[in-house]
């Protein structure tokens, strides 16, 4: 980030793409020094040479380094944005000064101040946003982890509520997905072997890992099928990772997916899920849009809409907590949802027929 007004002697940053910019480079942090590890055991194993794991770690490190460095200023900002002082207003936007001093950090490996919430690795970096203690509609407190959640939800909500409006689906809907996999399906780092690593076996095993907010996974049926029927744009594997690896790439996958499981519903017609939490988290943990689809042309009519996977289940336990973060539903009348265009080949232009030109006199 740099000055606002061409200034050089300011240093700002602007959110949210602050934010997204510490998250990422958070979990390539995380992603290099797992694998620096796991690349150190291979070549181990094999008797070879260990030198480019070694040089893999200190990589590592010294990404680690400007991570906390990065997550120390990224305090500070939200601590501004909390208070409402220290913005500078500009055309291009509304920039938070951060001091390019030496400032305190946290060490590499150490955790951050206000014993940090565990969370999944995708919402691990929630523990350097201001936290504030928040109490339930029924007066009981949250917990050190929703907190960190909701946190998180704060920084990144005009986005999840846009995105729920342009699929005319419940924001809860996506906050659920996202909150459900950091606080209950907790790991603690994505296995970082990216797709077209040349790894062998082990690249393609991984290739369908998942990776950021909500943990889409990234070779799934699923993210085909939205991407084919013209939900999101047609991504190469390698394409898809580095969106999905962004907060907002999650979340605007999560919002397709779920826009997609209630396009099909809409079509069956038996079912209104768009702003059914509990329905529409049920099928984006549980299933596919083909398999979906088969299963509505299978059910006997009068046969009830039954969720019971876990996120389905939580989603249904805490009202309270997807209340508190975004409400049901923000707008007075619902949104004619986009209706997806799928991405056409390109036109072959047809090779133009050769036309000999006058034959040149001989002399």
């Amino acid at each position: 980030m740099t000055s606002p007004s061409g200034n050089p002697d300011f240093s700002g940053a602007k959110l949210p793409a602050f934010d997204n910019l510490t998250s990422s480079h958070g979990r390539a942090a995380a992603a290099l020094e797992q694998l620096a590890q796991d690349l150190w055991a291979q070549l181990d194993r094999m008797g070879a040479d260990t030198s480019a794991a070694v040089e893999i770690r200190d990589l590592a490190r010294r990404v680690r380094d400007r991570v906390t460095d990065l997550q120390a200023r990224q305090g500070r900002v939200h601590a501004m944005q909390a208070s409402g002082k220290g913005s500078v207003c500009t055309a291009a936007g509304i920039f938070w000064p951060v001091s390019e001093a030496a400032v305190p950090s946290p060490r590499p490996g150490t955790p951050p101040p206000n014993d940090p919430a565990a969370l999944s690795y995708e919402l691990w970096d929630a523990n350097f946003l201001p936290r504030t203690e928040r109490l339930r509609s029924d007066g009981k407190p949250f917990s050190r982890e929703e907190n960190a959640v909701l946190s998180w939800i704060s920084v990144h909500r005009t986005t999840i509520i846009e995105e729920a409006r342009k699929r005319n689906i419940s924001p809860q809907a996506i906050v659920a997905a996202i909150s459900w996999e950091a606080m209950e399906n907790v790991q603690p780092v994505r296995h970082p072997i990216p797709a077209g690593s040349g790894l062998g076996s082990i690249n393609q095993r991984l290739a369908r890992w998942a990776t950021g907010p909500g943990k889409v996974h990234t070779d799934f049926p699923l993210v085909k099928q939205i991407e084919e029927r013209g939900y999101m744009p047609r991504k190469s594997l390698a394409e898809r990772e580095a969106l999905l690896s962004t907060d907002e790439g999650s979340i605007k996958y999560i919002a397709a997916i779920m826009g997609a499981f209630a396009d099909s519903t809409d079509r069956d017609g038996r079912f209104d899920i768009r702003y059914d939490v509990p329905r529409l988290t049920h099928l984006y943990q549980g299933t596919d849009l083909e398999r979906w689809e088969d299963h509505l042309r299978r059910k006997p009519r009068g046969e009830p809409f039954r969720t019971g996977n876990d996120m389905a289940e939580w989603a249904g336990r805490n009202r309270l907590f997807l209340d508190e973060a975004v409400p049901l539903q923000p707008w007075d009348k619902n949104p004619v949802p986009l209706t997806p265009k799928p991405e056409q080949p390109p036109t072959r232009m047809p090779t133009p027929t050769p036309t000999p030109g006058a034959r040149p006199t001989p002399r």
